[in-house]
């Protein structure tokens, strides 16, 4: 199937990435309460690992069965028929997927809600709380099979360029867990964090429903269908490469337990901190560019001045633009962003430190897993799903080096930097893969880029440090609220306007160019 390149591509993906982004910045700040909500009622206790493991548990299985697929294979395959304009045909496809997810997917969860002790002792947890995160397992399960039809909405909406409502599914999913844990954790306590699992789902379908729109629904199973039989062969390596990836989830899990009862809980808070930019900046972009890489693959030869090339690395520069000050500030701000976050009522500052020190671990990661994500969808759209599923496997084998060699002497934060090590390893081995094939993707003006920016996330850092100490050092209250805000906001600040000044001193066209852009998209995108 031939597709014209778009010219105006670059703006149309500006245009998504801006609406994306808006909707990422309201899922994040709603996980952000949704966090303080789960550490003020619960703090970082077993009672919070023991859920933290059954949504392992849940989100493994979703993941496995259907999360994997949304990008790899039905937002290509649906760009491909919507772009054709074969709606019957689309609805057919869509249909089809709906009713096996009904079907297989409900059934694959009633076999897990009997197996929940089995996979709860392949994780670990202790013989305390053994009951307790098997009978939250229990109750989250459900939530799979409305993640799944949500899902389906997800990739439909995506691959038809209209991103206003999946921007804020994360969001409204947020919203019923925080409902569910503030007028039931009083009565039926921390099952109302899983019952808030079912609510949030729920929501994003009934935000999605406008998906169906000129299209109509089949009762149908059309295997058969060139369009299913393509997503079943494009997601089977993934689905094949999920199970690697998993079983370093279920060890990952199983060794924090091991270091400490309120591990697997602060591994659990720090991550949330860690997706908030990988959410805002490399998913938005990885998500945004996905249907025009699609659309432009089938016919686009991927030479230097390709319209392919050109988005793909232009989504790279700009996405290393905005993370890499992100990473730089958190890094050094860690104790009281999570102070100011988490720290009340049943968090404590034992937590906060244990949280800080998981962070610290992780952060490392944030330039690679945005890099990463694009580079995914660059192989996704040239229908190549293999290639990612085997080198994650080969950071499964990475993890697992790593995480046995440091969890002895550094315990559970030498669990958090195995996966920093991992994710960063698959980023780094995916672009040498790519660039392989794709010959016109390695550019002097990147290394260039690469080297201006990191020098500008360095000296970000050292002013943030800097202006940090100084605030804290002057304030009488600085372990307070307020004086943590203060900290924060100075320390960021300073450490922003170096980080800005230095890469207008060198010259670098991205950032005038990502304000030009971005705010163009922001005016022609509502």
């Amino acid at each position: 199937m031939s597709v014209t390149p778009d010219p105006d591509s670059g703006h149309r993906v500006a245009r998504a990435a801006v609406l994306i982004g808006l909707g990422n910045v309201a899922s994040r700040i709603l996980g952000l309460v949704r966090e303080q909500v789960i550490a003020a009622l619960f703090g970082a206790t077993a009672a919070t690992s023991a859920f933290r493991t059954a949504t392992r548990v849940s989100t493994a299985a979703y993941d496995l069965l259907l999360a994997g697929a949304i990008t790899s294979a039905f937002v290509p395959v649906f760009s491909d028929y919507a772009a054709a304009g074969r709606t019957n045909e689309l609805s057919r496809i869509l249909s089809t997927l709906l009713n096996l997810t009904l079907l297989g997917v409900g059934a694959a969860v009633a076999l897990l809600t009997v197996a929940a002790p089995l996979l709860v002792t392949a994780l670990g947890a202790d013989p305390a709380h053994f009951d307790l995160a098997v009978g939250l397992t229990r109750v989250a399960l459900p939530s799979i099979v409305l993640l799944g039809v949500a899902g389906i909405h997800t990739a439909l909406l995506q691959a038809t360029r209209r991103f206003a409502l999946t921007a804020f599914a994360a969001s409204v999913y947020n919203v019923g867990i925080i409902l569910a844990a503030v007028l039931l954790s009083g009565t039926i306590q921390i099952y109302a964090l899983t019952v808030g699992l079912i609510l949030g789902s729920a929501l994003q379908i009934v935000l999605q429903l406008p998906a169906w729109r000129g299209l109509r629904y089949q009762p149908v199973i059309d295997l058969g269908h060139p369009g299913v039989r393509l997503m079943l062969r494009l997601y089977l390596p993934v689905f094949l490469g999920m199970l690697a990836s998993y079983a370093i989830v279920v060890i990952d899990t199983n060794l924090a337990w091991r270091t400490g009862e309120g591990s697997v809980a602060a591994m659990g808070f720090a991550t949330t901190i860690i997706q908030f930019p990988i959410g805002l900046v490399g998913a938005a972009a990885s998500l945004a560019i996905l249907p025009s890489l699609s659309r432009m693959a089938a016919s686009d030869p991927g030479s230097e001045d390709s319209p392919f090339i050109t988005l793909l690395i232009g989504g790279m520069k700009h996405v290393l633009l905005l993370v890499v000050p992100i990473a730089a500030m958190l890094m050094v701000l860690r104790h009281e962003l999570i102070g100011l976050l988490f720290q009340r009522a049943a968090f404590d500052a034992l937590a906060t430190q244990s949280t800080a020190q998981a962070f610290l671990a992780y952060s490392p990661q944030l330039p690679f897993v945005v890099i990463d994500q694009l580079l995914i969808a660059a192989f996704y759209a040239r229908k190549d799903t293999l290639t990612p599923v085997l080198v994650g496997v080969g950071g499964a084998a990475i993890y697992l080096v790593v995480a046995l060699a440091t969890v002895g002497p550094l315990g559970m934060p030498g669990l958090a930097l195995a996966n920093a090590v991992q994710n960063s390893s698959h980023a780094v081995i995916l672009y040498i893969l790519l660039a392989r094939r794709e010959a016109a993707i390695v550019s002097p003006a990147l290394g260039g880029f690469l080297i201006k920016v990191g020098l500008g996330g360095v000296l970000g850092a050292v002013i943030c440090a800097f202006v940090a100490s100084w605030a804290s050092a002057a304030l009488n209250d600085s372990d307070g609220a307020v004086g943590r805000l203060v900290t924060l906001a100075a320390g960021s600040a300073a450490g922003l306007a170096a980080y800005v000044g230095l890469l207008a001193a060198l010259r670098v066209r991205e950032l005038s160019l990502l304000t030009s852009l971005w705010a163009r998209a922001s005016r022609r995108s509502f």
